[in-house]
């Protein structure tokens, strides 16, 4: 049976607010203090014997208005850490492993389908999350950040966007992303994210794959 940890700081508040604004008026930028994300870690010990850990820490959202200055886009800036461990006497040699960072991100009313606003403004169609990082950073070995990605979002659904995944050549790694932008366009509603870190090792008895996943956040 696996375990599972959390410090948990400041979280966001005022979603159902949020919403109502971005419907009704023109949005009035928050704070532009990054708020923390509480750490997640979780263990497990494999069938031949090798323990598995996995930690998603130094997580951070810094949101900021969107350059399109649209009521119903929404963009942030996110720092996340994952981190796999493999540690004691397996009766088997680990043969591969993997670490793997990224977010899941849901948007409650999508309008790509056009629709027009109290304010004169008119919406859609494409709702779409794009994840950017510039410039490119190479994490290591064979894993990276990618610079540019884009998917379409429905409501009701969840986008799953891959940061990086690090293969696992010793008793440690780390994928570590910083600043990374997240812009949701074509969103009435609230847009929700959520991070993960998930670490996987193969041996040739057995594979496993161990994940944590962030406290769900309103971008």
């Amino acid at each position: 049976m696996g375990s599972v940890g959390t410090i948990r700081p400041r979280t966001a508040a005022g979603a159902g607010l949020l919403a109502t604004v971005l419907i009704t008026g023109p949005w009035v930028a928050g704070s532009a203090g990054a708020d923390l994300v509480a750490d997640k870690y979780r263990q497990t010990v494999t069938d031949d014997g090798w323990t598995l850990e996995v930690t998603k820490t130094n997580e951070s959202l810094d949101r900021w208005p969107a350059l399109s200055s649209s009521p119903v886009s929404r963009e942030g800036f996110v720092s996340v850490k994952a981190i796999a461990e493999v540690s004691g006497g397996g009766s088997q040699p680990v043969t591969s492993g993997t670490v793997t960072l990224g977010y899941q991100i849901g948007c409650a009313v999508d309008v790509s389908n056009g629709v027009t606003l109290g304010l004169g403004l008119s919406i859609g169609p494409n709702a779409s999350v794009t994840i950017s990082q510039f410039p490119g950073v190479t994490i290591g070995g064979q894993a990276a950040v990618t610079p540019n990605i884009s998917t379409t979002l429905k409501p009701g659904a969840i986008a799953t966007i891959t940061f990086g995944s690090k293969p696992l050549t010793g008793a440690r790694a780390s994928i570590t992303a910083e600043q990374v932008e997240i812009k949701v366009d074509a969103c009435a509603g609230p847009v929700t994210i959520r991070s993960f870190a998930t670490a996987a090792i193969s041996t040739p008895a057995a594979d496993n794959t161990i994940s944590v996943y962030g406290d769900s956040i309103w971008l």
